[in-house]
């Protein structure tokens, strides 16, 4: 977690739609093993101290619950840490930008089938990573995707997410609840063994701080209670039930801001890069 202080706290956890003016950086990912079996996280995880501490107060999740949530270990130059994706297409997962951004990537894995990192989960290498570039240099969409080696196997515990249709294209999402997926932190230094899942509802704009508003970013607060997102949940998905039964992924978590003793979390609409996911992937929805 990375923390700067200013008149206002912005945290990391692990960062407008996307127009003709901002470029596309895609690159390859080439320290991966041969074998995805031999991949060594370079990272530091610590077990839980047991089943029952939880991320911020959130929940425990089965694993039949969000089977389209990847843990990502990624591996760079100078050592190891993790975020968390979803599943969009047979090889393709939706994270955060920050997650790669500015870093020499050695070799990335997505990990998928189970809420428990002790179970039986199936290991995919990472082989290359797209993100944009703001034309401005600085206000960077905090969104990226990963292309996997091999499609990954669509099973009761392993499936792909629902992405907003193209109707909903810039939709803001105001006064939604929904919920929050991740692989982080549950206190300090401390890893879950087991994923974890919030709810939060989207505010608008104008009620939340300057730096947690704009055109790419929703803000939101726990409905009740004190619920937060910590390292390593950064790119997991914040997902919605439609009037048809569905989940639909509309956020990728990216920050929390922090003024006193308020918190807001801050999280990319994908309602805004619709048409940029389907140029990068071909996947869509009408």
């Amino acid at each position: 977690m990375k923390f700067c202080f200013c008149l206002i706290t912005l945290s990391l956890i692990c960062f407008v739609s996307a127009g003709s003016s901002e470029e596309t950086t895609t690159f390859d990912i080439t320290g991966n093993p041969e074998n995805i079996e031999d991949f060594v996280f370079q990272g530091k995880e610590t077990a839980s101290k047991g089943p029952r501490l939880q991320i911020s107060n959130g929940r425990q999740a089965t694993n039949t619950q969000f089977p389209y949530v990847a843990e990502l270990a990624i591996n760079t130059a100078t050592g190891g840490f993790l975020c968390t994706g979803s599943l969009i297409g047979r090889n393709w997962i939706l994270t955060a930008r920050h997650c790669i951004a500015g870093k020499t990537i050695t070799s990335i894995r997505a990990s998928l089938g189970s809420a428990d990192r002790q179970g039986a989960r199936t290991h995919i290498a990472v082989v290359s990573a797209t993100y944009i570039n703001a034309a401005d240099g600085v206000n960077h969409p905090d969104i990226a995707l990963f292309r996997l080696a091999q499609n990954a196997p669509i099973t009761a515990t392993i499936k792909t997410i629902r992405l907003p249709k193209m109707s909903k294209a810039n939709f803001a999402y105001d006064n939604y609840q929904f919920t929050a997926i991740g692989w982080g932190l549950v206190s300090p230094g401390v890893f879950s063994r087991y994923l974890q899942y919030t709810f939060f509802k989207t505010l608008p704009k104008t009620s939340c701080l300057p730096v947690n508003t704009g055109i790419y970013y929703m803000c939101s607060k726990p409905p009740t209670g004190t619920s937060q997102l910590l390292g390593g949940d950064s790119g997991g998905p914040g997902v919605i039930v439609e009037a048809d039964g569905i989940e639909t992924q509309i956020g990728v978590n990216v920050a929390y801001v922090t003024s006193g003793t308020n918190i807001w979390q801050k999280t990319t609409r994908v309602s805004n890069f619709l048409t940029w996911i389907k140029t990068q992937t071909g996947i869509s929805y009408v």
